[in-house]
């Protein structure tokens, strides 16, 4: 089946170190692999989303498009994806000209969105968003990559049983716009690159020894 290729929002769950010196992969590492060899034996996909990301889904290119105006600039969905030896990825908004990577993430609600610098420092790091952002600026040789984390009034569609829209559309319309974007901006590390193709290099070798036990 050809080596794997991790795709960047996956490049955190490989990258970490083992507690052990007998596995260079940590079991964090080991279970991602085994997920990604089980959707392409079996076609099996565990993750079915949830209404968090869905909001993300249905408010993708508003938010490209804020990002955009911020900037004084007219962007649209990046729809190519690229892969090198390792990695695979499709970032949202790819600006060649500036060498700069933006994604865009929707917050569910007020107390999820983080609107302070530090908050939003911690966010990307605990979901994996530096390492993603790397992969991009690899892939699409950038050197800066922006993570745009907005804020928007959720769709009525989206709203559950027990969801208050006055918490979810009335409150989040009263902030002005430009105080629902903080952004998150990561500068290419070469060092860190470097050691996200090593870590995928093992995890190919992983990869095909799991596939080797079922196929």
């Amino acid at each position: 089946m050809g080596n794997i290729k991790i795709r960047c929002s996956m490049i955190s769950q490989i990258i970490g170190d083992s507690r052990t010196k007998s596995s260079p992969l940590s079991d964090t590492a080991k279970t991602c692999l085994m997920n990604l060899a089980k959707e392409s034996l079996f076609d099996f996909t565990k993750f079915q989303g949830s209404k968090e990301t869905e909001k993300g889904k249905v408010l993708e290119n508003t938010a490209i498009q804020a990002s955009g105006l911020h900037r004084c600039k007219k962007y649209t969905k990046n729809e190519t994806r690229l892969e090198n030896d390792w990695i695979t990825g499709e970032c949202d908004i790819y600006d060649p000209k500036e060498r700069l990577i933006i994604d865009t993430k929707c917050s569910w609600d007020i107390g999820t969105h983080p609107f302070f610098i530090e908050e939003a420092q911690k966010k990307a790091e605990k979901a994996g968003y530096i390492y993603q952002m790397q992969g991009y600026m690899w892939l699409f040789d950038c050197d800066k990559a922006d993570i745009d984390f907005w804020l928007f009034p959720c769709p009525e569609n989206l709203l559950g049983t027990y969801d208050n829209p006055a918490m979810l559309i009335d409150a989040v319309e009263d902030i002005p716009i430009a105080k629902r974007l903080t952004t998150v901006t990561v500068t290419r590390d070469e060092k860190t690159i470097e050691k996200i193709k090593e870590k995928v290099e093992i995890c190919q070798e992983y990869y095909d020894f799991l596939i080797k036990q079922v196929a």
